[in-house]
């Protein structure tokens, strides 16, 4: 469309050169027709920059969702635009067809008509955006609730369910657009509420859902014979984030930490209870072995940490001489590197100082060889 209506306007030039060199330009008689052609050609050059525009604000338009909130008034702007460029099509490339009537009884011309149906496309886009404007003013909360469902994506997981506040939301400003703003507010506080709920839902479902499906897939194992006391924890521990959720659905860094520590929780109760599993297969005689066994790898931690060997002592006394070590050790780092950080302080004063001490010689010098001279120069005049 555009390349025609540059096509169109070159014409027109075209037209209007070819029509000064058919006749004298000389001619006084022809000064008058070449002012109204030329007045023709400024009107459809005009018209050719609105129909560009209503192009660009119709795109704007949609991208601005505005064919959701005023589709009435969309459809009818699209309808003008049309009827503004069908007009415009009869003289796109004889600009003289601009005069020309639309009908054969009517006075209207195909020049006047593209204006008239581009001035109704704007009537019907500046309603379209005041009626946006009034929408979201009227039901703030509502459309604070959509925002939040689009960004998580909520129709991604419960279609039917968002695409039904959707539609609510819309009869709401249908509501608007028809001058019953009271109604539409009256309404409001019950589809907030199921939006809240879809809200809440959507997190629960995005954030805690493979926790929930961990915990379900482990309580039908024999976890629930091995490890009942960690199951409950992890139990203890999703319903909490799901209370959590439902209070504070967007607060989306604490319910992921949240998940992520249910998942923790049901991950630990699958290892105690193979722990206990095995622990009740073990026979008799294999009970030393399988305490050895801890015992190495207390052991190993110990050598690691270059620690004592207090294989001398109970499970629960060679633990807490660890957790001592490396408090300890962790409590010496802390003051090395403490006296690190004012070392390297004290040592930055120092050069600090350092560079003031030779600024302060330096000037002295200067000072004194100043004198110098001026004592030499004192001397040669005597």
């Amino acid at each position: 469309m555009k390349q025609q209506l540059k096509i169109a306007a070159i014409t027109a030039v075209i037209s209007l050169t070819l029509a000064g060199c058919a006749s004298n330009p000389d001619s006084a008689a022809n000064l008058a027709a070449d002012a109204k052609y030329s007045q023709t050609i400024i009107q459809i050059n005009e018209l050719k920059q609105a129909i560009d525009n209503a192009d660009k604000s119709l795109a704007k338009g949609t991208e601005n969702e505005l064919p959701w909130f005023a589709t009435q008034d969309i459809e009818e702007a699209k309808k003008a635009l049309a009827e503004a460029k069908e007009n415009y099509s009869k003289f796109e490339f004889d600009p003289s067809k601009a005069s020309t009537s639309t009908s054969f009884f009517g006075s209207t011309t195909y020049l006047e008509a593209a204006n008239t149906a581009i001035k109704t496309f704007s009537e019907h886009m500046t309603n379209a955006v005041n009626l946006k404007t009034k929408a979201q003013s009227t039901l703030p909360e509502a459309f604070d609730y959509r925002a939040q469902l689009k960004t998580l994506n909520a129709k991604q997981y419960f279609p039917g369910a968002a695409q039904e506040l959707e539609d609510n939301l819309k009869k709401l400003v249908d509501q608007i657009a028809n001058n019953k703003a009271q109604s539409a507010v009256s309404a409001q506080p019950a589809l907030v509420a199921k939006m809240r709920a879809l809200e809440v839902k959507t997190v629960t479902a995005i954030y805690l859902t493979d926790a929930k499906n961990a915990l379900d897939k482990l309580m039908k194992t024999d976890a629930t014979q091995h490890a009942p006391k960690s199951l409950s924890q992890a139990m203890t521990a999703l319903t909490a984030a799901t209370a959590f959720a439902a209070t504070q659905p967007r607060a989306i860094d604490d319910i992921k930490r949240q998940g992520e520590n249910v998942m923790f929780a049901v991950n630990r109760a699958k290892q105690i209870a193979q722990a206990v599993k095995k622990l009740k297969t073990i026979q008799p005689k294999d009970y030393e072995d399988y305490i050895v066994g801890y015992e190495k790898v207390l052991l190993s931690i110990s050598n690691a940490l270059n620690a004592d060997d207090r294989r001398d002592l109970a499970f629960e006394a060679q633990g807490k001489e660890l957790v001592s070590f490396v408090e300890t050790n962790l409590k010496g780092q802390e003051a090395s590197l403490q006296a690190q950080q004012q070392l390297r302080k004290e040592l930055k004063d120092q050069k600090t100082y350092s560079v003031l001490l030779e600024e302060k010689i330096s000037t002295l010098t200067n000072n004194l060889e100043d004198m110098k001279q001026a004592l030499a120069d004192a001397l040669a005049k005597k």
